[in-house]
Protein backbone atom coordinates (compact mmCIF):
# COMPACT_ATOMS: atom_id res chain seq x y z
CA UNK A 1 0.00 0.00 0.00
CA UNK A 2 1.08 3.49 -0.71
CA UNK A 3 1.99 5.45 2.18
CA UNK A 4 -0.47 8.37 3.89
CA UNK A 5 1.06 11.43 4.00
CA UNK A 6 0.97 13.72 7.83
CA UNK A 7 2.22 17.17 7.76
CA UNK A 8 1.42 18.62 11.29
CA UNK A 9 3.72 20.44 14.27
CA UNK A 10 2.64 19.58 17.04
CA UNK A 11 4.18 15.58 17.92
CA UNK A 12 1.18 14.18 20.19
CA UNK A 13 -1.11 15.35 16.93
CA UNK A 14 1.65 13.86 14.85
CA UNK A 15 2.42 10.56 16.53
CA UNK A 16 -1.77 10.09 17.25
CA UNK A 17 -2.51 9.98 13.21
CA UNK A 18 0.42 8.28 12.66
CA UNK A 19 -0.83 5.06 15.36
CA UNK A 20 -4.27 5.87 13.36
CA UNK A 21 -2.23 5.59 9.91
CA UNK A 22 -0.62 2.15 11.22
CA UNK A 23 -4.42 0.65 12.85
CA UNK A 24 -5.84 1.10 9.12
CA UNK A 25 -2.73 -0.85 7.54
CA UNK A 26 -0.96 2.08 5.80
CA UNK A 27 2.41 3.49 7.04
CA UNK A 28 3.29 7.26 7.00
CA UNK A 29 5.15 9.60 5.81
CA UNK A 30 5.22 12.94 7.78
CA UNK A 31 6.84 16.66 8.09
CA UNK A 32 6.71 18.36 11.11
CA UNK A 33 6.20 21.87 9.40
CA UNK A 34 4.98 23.33 5.48
CA UNK A 35 9.42 23.99 5.28
CA UNK A 36 9.82 20.60 5.52
CA UNK A 37 7.08 19.50 2.58
CA UNK A 38 8.46 22.16 0.55
CA UNK A 39 11.82 20.83 0.52
CA UNK A 40 10.25 17.64 -0.10
CA UNK A 41 7.54 18.80 -3.06
CA UNK A 42 11.27 20.49 -4.51
CA UNK A 43 12.75 16.96 -4.79
CA UNK A 44 9.46 15.23 -6.12
CA UNK A 45 8.89 17.91 -8.71
CA UNK A 46 12.56 17.46 -10.59
CA UNK A 47 12.42 13.76 -10.22
CA UNK A 48 14.70 13.09 -7.23
CA UNK A 49 12.29 11.73 -5.23
CA UNK A 50 11.92 7.53 -5.50
CA UNK A 51 10.00 6.50 -2.76
CA UNK A 52 6.29 5.85 -3.07
CA UNK A 53 4.25 9.26 -3.17
CA UNK A 54 1.09 8.88 -0.51
CA UNK A 55 -2.28 8.10 -1.55
CA UNK A 56 -4.20 10.56 1.04
CA UNK A 57 -2.73 14.22 2.46
CA UNK A 58 -3.67 15.61 6.19
CA UNK A 59 -2.08 18.76 7.28
CA UNK A 60 -2.52 21.05 9.81
CA UNK A 61 -3.53 24.76 7.91
CA UNK A 62 -1.00 26.55 10.63
CA UNK A 63 2.21 25.70 10.92
CA UNK A 64 5.71 26.99 10.62
CA UNK A 65 6.66 27.87 6.86
CA UNK A 66 4.09 27.66 4.06
CA UNK A 67 0.70 26.62 5.23
CA UNK A 68 -1.38 23.73 4.93
CA UNK A 69 -3.53 25.22 1.97
CA UNK A 70 -0.75 26.67 0.47
CA UNK A 71 0.95 23.49 0.37
CA UNK A 72 -1.97 22.28 -1.29
CA UNK A 73 -2.37 24.46 -3.86
CA UNK A 74 1.32 23.38 -4.83
CA UNK A 75 0.46 19.60 -4.63
CA UNK A 76 -2.35 20.49 -7.19
CA UNK A 77 0.29 22.02 -9.47
CA UNK A 78 1.62 18.78 -9.88
CA UNK A 79 -0.06 15.61 -11.53
CA UNK A 80 1.20 13.15 -9.08
CA UNK A 81 -0.86 15.04 -6.66
CA UNK A 82 -4.03 15.87 -8.58
CA UNK A 83 -6.28 12.19 -7.53
CA UNK A 84 -4.79 12.48 -3.99
CA UNK A 85 -7.19 13.42 -1.39
CA UNK A 86 -5.95 16.52 0.67
CA UNK A 87 -7.52 17.01 3.86
CA UNK A 88 -6.47 20.11 6.06
CA UNK A 89 -6.81 20.31 10.23
CA UNK A 90 -7.16 23.58 12.03
CA UNK A 91 -8.04 24.07 15.81
CA UNK A 92 -9.06 27.51 14.82
CA UNK A 93 -12.54 28.61 13.67
CA UNK A 94 -12.65 29.24 9.53
CA UNK A 95 -15.26 31.38 8.21
CA UNK A 96 -17.37 30.44 5.30
CA UNK A 97 -15.77 32.05 3.16
CA UNK A 98 -12.25 30.79 4.17
CA UNK A 99 -12.88 27.60 3.89
CA UNK A 100 -14.74 28.23 0.07
CA UNK A 101 -11.37 29.63 -0.31
CA UNK A 102 -9.14 26.40 0.44
CA UNK A 103 -11.56 23.80 -1.63
CA UNK A 104 -11.99 25.80 -4.91
CA UNK A 105 -8.47 28.22 -5.01
CA UNK A 106 -6.12 25.90 -3.27
CA UNK A 107 -7.90 22.10 -4.38
CA UNK A 108 -8.72 20.97 -0.69
CA UNK A 109 -11.10 18.53 -0.72
CA UNK A 110 -12.14 18.97 3.04
CA UNK A 111 -11.40 20.65 6.49
CA UNK A 112 -11.82 19.51 9.95
CA UNK A 113 -11.07 20.68 12.97
CA UNK A 114 -8.72 19.42 15.83
CA UNK A 115 -9.85 17.99 18.37
CA UNK A 116 -9.91 15.42 15.44
CA UNK A 117 -13.50 13.32 15.64
CA UNK A 118 -13.81 10.37 17.27
CA UNK A 119 -13.49 8.37 14.75
CA UNK A 120 -9.90 9.53 13.88
CA UNK A 121 -8.91 8.45 17.89
CA UNK A 122 -10.27 5.10 18.81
Amino acid sequence: MKPWLVIEDEEDIRNIVKIMFGAWGYNSLEFRDGNQAFKWLDQVEAGTYNDELPDLVLMDIRMPGPRGNEIARRMRTLKQFQPVPIILMTAFTLTEAERQTMIVEDGVDHIINKPLPDFFTL
